[in-house]
């Protein structure tokens, strides 16, 4: 697994079409605080690279798979975006992270990351 796959696939979970509960959003954050990255690069990951990809599928769900990515795929598509050229931004900027559940359960995640 490349460095940011495994980062990849911990914060697609929170574009997936269920509720979580606060145990879970901790649980994420403490997955997420085992990979070693700092704080400010995984929210910068999630900003700029998981969003733009999963936050698409929020927006139109047809064209996403719910309930839960299938990895391959995920880390593909995900790959396919960060390397896209210089001059062609992503579609939707940010991907949607803006959306008040996610940035929400991204602020509990981080409070996780951030504990002892």
């Amino acid at each position: 697994m490349k460095p940011n796959e495994e980062i990849w696939i911990l914060l697609s979970d929170l574009f997936v079409d269920t509720e979580h509960t606060v145990d879970e959003l901790i649980m994420l954050g403490k997955a997420l605080k085992k990979t070693g990255c700092p704080i400010k690069e995984i929210e910068r990951i999630l900003k700029y690279e998981v969003a733009p990809v999963c936050g698409k599928w929020m927006r139109y769900p047809t064209v996403g798979p719910w309930p839960m990515f299938d990895e391959k795929d995920l880390l593909s598509r995900i790959q396919k975006h960060i390397e896209r050229p210089w001059y062609s931004p992503p579609l939707i900027k940010n991907g949607l992270f803006g959306l008040g559940h996610v940035k929400k359960e991204w602020e509990r995640v981080k409070a996780a990351i951030n504990e002892n």
